[in-house]
């Protein structure tokens, strides 16, 4: 469990696993634990590009967090958490929500969001299997 952990802590890195996140950069770190507590990101969208940055709370299961100001976005929510199913086994359950004003029917946001769960939790995956 702790290297998938470490794995999505590492915010800065997720523009090597999750295709649609462009940019990412650290802004504060906790001094206590070296962990993240915001940064900032740029994220190719259906709609454009976005630019966003989120704050984090982290726990010893995962980490959750909300957007402080975005672009396109008018808020997100999201969270990791990690449950051991075995000695060198990690289930991931991954949940985001996507706020925004932008003029989409549902079905198409749906979609969208559901492509990122998708595309995160494979490049996760993918990222842990090398």
């Amino acid at each position: 469990m702790g290297t998938v952990l470490a794995t999505i802590r590492d915010l800065e890195s997720q523009t090597e696993w999750i295709p649609e996140i462009l940019e990412a950069e650290v802004l504060e770190v906790d001094e206590e634990t070296g962990l993240p507590r915001t940064a900032r990101f740029k994220a190719s969208a259906t709609v454009g590009t976005d630019s966003y940055t989120l704050t984090y709370r982290h726990r010893d299961d995962g980490m959750s967090w909300s957007m402080l100001q975005g672009r396109l976005q008018t808020g997100q929510e999201g969270r990791y958490q990690l449950d051991a199913v075995g000695p060198a086994s990690t289930s991931v359950t991954y949940e985001l929500t996507i706020h925004h004003n932008l003029p989409l029917p549902g079905f198409l946001r749906n979609r969208v969001i559901k492509g990122l769960v998708d595309s995160t939790l494979t490049g996760l995956k993918k990222r842990l299997e090398s």
